[in-house]
């Protein structure tokens, strides 16, 4: 018997291993597949698409605007409901713990922060009226489905419990000021969440498509500014209604957006033959610090 005869019963070994993972390989593909191809995920079979996802999402934020406008009363409440309130609060020796200033200090960054998420809520309606038409249409389940499932995850957050007073009681003198850094974060990131709208406005997406790239204003310095105030806004939340599951879910947010992002980057990199030298210039949720000092 030659070596190369001895060789083939190896080989036929090495073969049939292989073909017993190939069912396995092709039930995962064709499953795949079959996602893919459903009406929501495949552009094809959809043909008004852009349209029924742009009514929809301006007739689901008009609700919520509309909502948030009719509980004003509940947050960031009236200011003399705020004085009745935080006035009742007092010390073990019956004093008031909150003076006017707290309490107006306190009803101040409520009232911003309202007014920040509030203008977030017309920033997506302006987004959506006059976005530019898409370059790259978004196609199957990655690209559909999963960028729409990490985006509801920061309304499971805010549907949670709120918790800041099992860990500082409003009677403890230490809760007024965790609270306003909480607060401040919320309105930090917003601000940045904001901005980064406005400048992106007509390439604005959910989906990971690309409709026009845009490389100015916050841009100039990072790559996802709306990520990035998400990560800080919704850090806020998190800490406001601090448990196990608000942890979770804020983790599970975190890695999301960043495999999201890099899905986005690969669409526009094959969109617009500039995306690659600005992604090399530019940070991807931070300023590159270089890149600040130049300008």
């Amino acid at each position: 018997m030659t070596a190369f005869s001895k060789m083939i019963p190896f080989q036929n070994k090495i073969l049939q291993k292989q073909t017993n993972h190939t069912p396995h390989r092709k039930h995962v593909t064709k499953w795949s597949t079959k996602v893919d191809q459903c009406v929501i995920f495949n552009p094809a079979r959809w043909p008004l698409r852009e349209l029924i996802s742009r009514i929809t999402a301006l007739t689901i934020i008009t609700a919520f605007l509309g909502l948030r406008i009719y509980h004003f009363d509940r947050f960031p409440q009236l200011l003399q409901d705020a004085y009745r309130f935080y006035g009742a609060i007092t010390t073990t020796a019956g004093t008031p713990l909150y003076s006017i200033g707290d309490i107006r200090l306190l009803w101040g960054i409520k009232l911003t922060v309202w007014i920040i998420e509030t203008a977030i809520y017309f920033g997506y309606i302006a987004a959506y009226a006059s976005r530019a038409r898409v370059v790259s249409i978004a196609r199957g389940f990655v690209e559909v489905g999963f960028p729409i499932l990490v985006a509801g995850l920061p309304v499971l957050i805010s549907l949670m419990p709120y918790s800041l007073p099992h860990w500082l009681p409003l009677s403890s003198t230490q809760h007024l000021t965790f609270y306003l850094i909480i607060m401040g974060l919320i309105v930090f990131g917003g601000m940045i969440n904001l901005i980064g709208l406005i400048t992106l406005r007509r390439a604005f997406t959910i989906m990971s498509e690309a409709r026009t790239l845009i490389t100015h204003g916050i841009f100039r310095f990072v790559r996802h500014p709306l990520y990035c105030g998400h990560f800080i806004m919704f850090f806020g939340s998190m800490l406001l209604r601090l448990n196990l599951a608000t942890v979770l879910l804020y983790l599970l947010f975190l890695v999301g957006q960043v495999y999201r992002a890099r899905i986005e980057e690969r669409k526009l990199e094959l969109a617009f033959a500039d995306y690659a030298g600005y992604r090399d210039r530019t940070g991807m949720f931070m300023p590159r610090i270089g890149r600040i000092k130049g300008g």
